[in-house]
């Protein structure tokens, strides 16, 4: 606990340090002088767009001193800063905590929360890579799915898709009518081509898609080993998914499970979520309550 202990600070001071938001009312003159500005770097119009587009709590008293503050959480000299660079510093950060976490070997409902918070972000910031070489960028607020404000540029040619979802963890599900199900980036950029029968949004960096078999991708588009003897799949939270095998039998999987292949809670008869925490699981005449971790709460007693 001591070990989580110490995770949970690092990542706090992080999120205080790194994920404020900068709002569209940067002074005029900040702006005129970073345009003027003969270096090559820092260009404040430019950070603007990937912190707008990127981190979504609002914060009313940014200014050019507070983000000068940020980037020196990532750089030696923030005058100076590579916009490349910086996404990569952020997505690094971000990174570091997650496998932190990830390779911790509590595991609880606290730390599957920390861990969506910091998959969400990371998400966020790789779609947003697609704005390193944009010059000129129109955005438009949108919420998504978590209902979360979030700086996306306005889909062009959105009548080649069928179907087009909101935006989860940075990413949106579309579909065309002869490809199949795909994702794009907050750019409209089609990062995962329409190829997929069916296509989960994204849960902690991972969706779930199915082509023949179910298989797991990346923001980047890249599929995972098939996932055994698995029929149906519905993301849930937190990086949990409920599955249904071959066998008819049903059990809850993280997106560990392409390498693993072993569900996080017993295989059961039926789930049935009865909300985001807690699922009602059925094995012959027995019922009972679980948890997100597997841990049984309540038994039913007929």
């Amino acid at each position: 606990m001591k070990l989580l202990s110490n995770c949970y600070s690092a990542i706090l001071l992080f999120y205080i340090l790194s994920c404020f938001p900068v709002m569209a009312s940067f002074q005029k003159d900040s702006l005129n002088n970073a345009k003027n500005n003969n270096r090559t770097f820092f260009n404040l119009e430019k950070t603007q767009k990937i912190m707008m587009a990127t981190l979504a709590k609002p914060t009313p008293f940014y200014n050019k001193d507070s983000l000068l503050k940020h980037f020196r959480h990532f750089f030696a000299n923030p005058q100076q800063i590579n916009y490349p660079d910086y996404i990569k510093g952020m997505s690094l950060q971000l990174k570091k905590k997650i496998n932190i976490l990830e390779y911790d070997a509590i595991k609880n409902v606290f730390q599957l929360e920390q861990l969506t918070d910091l998959h969400s972000r990371f998400s966020l910031i790789n779609s947003a890579n697609c704005l390193v070489n944009k010059t000129e960028s129109n955005f438009v607020r949108v919420k998504d799915i978590d209902g979360r404000d979030i700086m996306i540029q306005p889909l062009e040619n959105k009548e080649k898709y069928s179907f087009v979802d909101k935006f989860k963890q940075g990413f949106v599900r579309v579909k065309q009518e002869k490809g199949g199900y795909g994702f794009l980036n907050i750019c409209g950029d089609e990062i995962v081509k329409c190829q997929y029968t069916h296509a989960e949004n994204f849960n902690n960096g991972k969706a779930l898609v199915k082509k023949g078999s179910w298989f797991f991708i990346d923001f980047e588009g890249t599929q995972s080993a098939p996932l055994h003897n698995v029929s149906d799949a519905i993301a849930l939270t937190k990086g949990i998914s409920l599955v249904r095998f071959n066998t008819g039998k049903y059990a809850l999987i993280d997106n560990q499970f392409a390498k693993t292949q072993t569900p996080i809670s017993d295989i059961f008869d039926s789930i049935i979520p009865l909300n985001a925490q807690n699922f009602k699981v059925q094995s012959g005449s027995e019922s009972k309550i679980i948890n997100l971790e597997g841990t049984e709460s309540l038994s039913i007693v007929h």
